[in-house]
């Protein structure tokens, strides 16, 4: 009764059209990628919302949080649902806060100040358009908000160079609003959005962020192609770590992998091994030398629009790479790896001891873009980071417990 009188209330609030309580739509807008995972697709498919609330403005955002205190109703924040770890599944119904409404771009002038629910694909273009690029954004970037990735995401395109979202100097400031009966805003500021970051909306609903932008940079993008798996590796990772070479994605795929991008499939030879770039374009040519006197093929080399327009190699990096995999086999899913100094001793002993159940994709990253905590960089002080998302042929909970 409480949950419906809230909801009452919210309706005059934000609008009787964004307050959904049924239907395919609030089925929809419970839920992300968590498919992706097999286990989480067996605990919490079944789980949603009571309510979905999608608020327009900063004061119908905190209207809503006072409801849900009032009501004792748990809250579960949303973005755009790009995101593929359940993170915005409502494990206990109760309401998702959908912050897309909130969306506002207020300022690009090498930091980015804007609400939660700005596509990133809409900084992107605006950013480049006054001479700055976004530093970190993942495969989604054309779809997902920057609210979400900053709350859901670590790393992704960019990181070769600026590391994830929690490497110092990213994120300028976080502005969130508590859940209380009177919602306060509490703005973090430099290292202390990491009390934010990567917390999916547990530490407070985010309202504004500041994030900081790079110089605009023209890309070339690079696939190249090899039989031989070491000779690849030693020239990828040779490249990833060239301060002189300007990049922006550094990612390599075992195959049967590149087979999988069946729009790249008449660029990219049955059965090789491939590398995918993005590089700034003054030094395409260099790089592009520097791979064929490795003995490696330079299999598809076209320059990045601007603004940005497809084809895209990102989309087939980071994340996507998975999902292009699950639709050639739906049985595949995925780890999230990071590997040391070692990594070629660490790489033959995953391939000694799963053969054909483990398939490789690195990404390089400028230090541990998963975790700037815990003493990562312990673990691997490596200024330049070889991480992975390897794919795993699924045969079971108890397989992939064991492959973990």
């Amino acid at each position: 009764m409480v949950k419906v009188e809230g909801l009452g209330a919210l309706r005059a609030v934000v609008g009787a059209e964004h307050v959904i309580d049924s239907g395919e739509t609030l089925e929809t807008l419970s839920k992300d990628f968590y498919w992706y995972s097999p286990v989480l697709k067996r605990q919490i498919a079944d789980r949603k919302a009571d309510a979905i609330i999608r608020p327009g403005t900063r004061e119908e955002a905190a209207r809503v949080m006072a409801e849900a205190f009032k009501a004792g109703v748990p809250v579960v924040a949303r973005g755009a649902g790009t995101g593929n770890y359940g993170q915005c599944v409502p494990l206990y119904g109760g309401w998702v806060i959908d912050l897309s409404r909130l969306d506002r771009i207020h300022s690009v002038d090498g930091v980015v100040r804007c609400e939660p629910g700005a596509r990133m694909g809409t900084i992107e273009t605006l950013a480049r358009a006054a001479g700055w690029e976004l530093r970190c954004m993942p495969s989604t970037w054309m779809k997902c908000t920057l609210g979400g990735f900053l709350s859901g995401g670590s790393g992704g395109i960019g990181s070769i160079t600026w590391g994830g979202i929690n490497a110092p100097g990213n994120v300028k400031s976080l502005t969130l609003m508590t859940c209380e009966a009177e919602p306060r805003l509490l703005r973090l500021e430099e290292e202390d959005c990491l009390r934010a970051l990567h917390t999916y909306g547990t530490t407070g609903i985010v309202v504004e962020i500041e994030m900081r932008l790079a110089p605009k940079i023209d890309y070339e993008q690079l696939a190249l192609t090899s039989p031989d798996w070491e000779a690849l590796l030693a020239w990828t990772d040779a490249a990833a770590r060239n301060s002189g070479w300007r990049k922006r994605l550094v990612t390599q795929f075992e195959a049967p992998i590149p087979g999988f991008f069946k729009p790249l499939r008449r660029h990219l030879p049955e059965n090789r091994h491939a590398s995918f770039l993005l590089i700034e374009r003054a030094r395409a040519a260099e790089a592009a030398e520097s791979a064929l006197a490795a003995g490696l093929a330079v299999s598809f080399r076209q320059p990045l629009p601007d603004p940005p327009r497809p084809p895209f190699l990102t989309d087939y990096t980071w994340n996507h790479t998975t999902l292009w995999a699950m639709q050639a086999e739906p049985d595949i899913t995925y780890l999230q790896a990071g590997f040391a100094p070692n990594f070629r001793e660490q790489f033959a002993a995953l391939q000694g001891r799963f053969p054909g159940e483990i398939l490789l994709h690195l990404e390089w990253t400028v230090g541990n873009a998963k975790m700037l905590r815990g003493g990562a960089e312990l673990i691997n002080p490596d200024p330049v980071v070889v991480g992975g998302i390897p794919l795993v042929r699924f045969r079971g909970e108890e397989r992939l417990n064991e492959i973990l």
